[in-house]
């Protein structure tokens, strides 16, 4: 199953006429798209394409039968080894520990992600590090748990933004101390409760 936040390697895929230049010139040089937290008809998948500039985000649909590789953000968790000298990859090798001792799924998303993923440089020196660790049940000892390692990140080198991916949607981990929380769906935002079986 696709989760927000893979990444996606097409085959033989092209966008159609609306797509900008920019699009469609990033899609040719690196075939991935990263896949985006909307509903979409059966047989296909809604995904983003990022450019070289940090505004350049286009997102779009592409049928499943056009995924060639799926990767996730765990599978990229230990592949920081050949990594560029560049602050967010060393902020990810400093965080990386803390992050496997808290026993969940996580990974690097965005620019960090993207680049381990498919060995296109797009990092910068003033690259964020984004992050998603993955829940099951935000149960009260998941969520200190999930407390502590937000001051551990606070900390880190560079801006750390860490997404908590739970069933429902998503969850800022910066706001998982709070009693309710904005929680970013299909469908759209909503305020949940963080209680033992929600989300």
């Amino acid at each position: 199953m696709l989760r927000p936040h893979d990444l996606l390697q097409l085959n033989d895929y092209r966008l159609g006429g609306d797509a900008p230049e920019w699009a469609r010139s990033a899609i040719t040089k690196a075939p991935w798209v990263v896949v985006r937290r909307a509903a979409t008809e059966p047989g296909t998948v809604a995904t983003g394409i990022r450019g070289s500039d940090r505004s350049q985000r286009y997102a779009t649909t592409v049928p499943v039968g056009a995924v060639a590789q799926v990767v996730t953000p765990e599978q990229l968790s230990t592949r920081n080894t050949h990594a560029r000298n560049l602050p967010a990859m060393h902020a990810l090798w400093r965080v990386s520990p803390d992050l496997d001792r808290l026993g969940l799924p996580w990974g690097p998303t965005g620019s960090v992600g993207f680049e381990l993923a498919t060995g296109e440089p797009t990092v910068t020196a003033a690259s964020d590090l984004d992050l998603v660790v993955r829940v099951d049940r935000l149960a009260s000892s998941t969520l200190q748990h999930l407390s502590h390692v937000a001051a551990l990140l606070a900390a880190a080198p560079v801006r750390v933004d860490c997404q908590v991916e739970t069933r429902y949607g998503a969850v800022a981990l910066a706001e998982v101390s709070n009693r309710e929380v904005l929680v970013r769906t299909a469908d759209g935002p909503r305020l949940m409760a963080l209680l033992d079986g929600a989300p």
